[in-house]
């Protein structure tokens, strides 16, 4: 529930997004239900448990070991992976707000050598972001720029934030900013 408000705010907006897997589904389900949800394999929802980011009820019949998921859990912790934020939720807010504040003293149109350093990537991904349209900028001949609104709705995006093989930079900076919130949930 990191990522919202209160219980309430979490409840509204998963009923938002979710409300047909709501009415299909029980309160408490298998791992294979959870995997059928999240169109993923049973390991995966396995790894999502062992890592602590989908909890689970450890449930024993006879010789018979298995877990059971609330569906609520669940449909939390696919919010959260698949970068369902509304814009203007309060983590969205936050999360613009820390990267305007980490890049305050960076020039207001950057070049792809700056923006690799930034966020941690090669230039041939971000020639390559910027060529499919995911990043916006300019292209003057052989000189790409960006400007530095454009790199933090980028960096905000469910693009960026969705993305497997994250740079040293960009894990660092996500721990950083949920250090933040916590912070300044307390």
């Amino acid at each position: 529930m990191k990522d919202f408000k209160n219980e309430k705010e979490q409840a509204k907006i998963l009923q938002k997004l979710f409300s047909d897997i709501l009415k299909k589904y029980p309160e408490t389900i298998s791992q294979q239900q959870a995997a059928e949800i999240c169109q993923v394999k049973v390991r995966t929802i396995r790894k999502w448990e062992k890592s602590g980011d989908l909890p689970f009820i450890p449930k024993i019949d006879g010789l018979l070991h298995y877990h059971q998921i609330k569906l609520y859990d669940l449909l939390t912790c696919l919010y959260e992976k698949e970068c369902l934020h509304d814009p203007e939720s309060f983590y969205m807010k936050q999360l613009k707000r820390f990267y305007i504040h980490k890049y305050k003293n960076h020039s207001d149109m950057l070049l792809i050598k700056e923006v690799a350093v930034i966020t941690g990537f090669g230039k041939t991904a971000i020639v390559r972001w910027m060529n499919s349209g995911i990043l916006k900028g300019y292209n003057k001949g052989r000189v790409y720029r960006i400007p530095k609104i454009y790199l933090i709705d980028f960096v905000c995006g469910s693009y960026y934030r969705k993305i497997i093989r994250k740079s040293k930079i960009q894990q660092a900076d996500m721990q950083e900013f949920l250090e933040e919130l916590r912070k300044f949930k307390d």
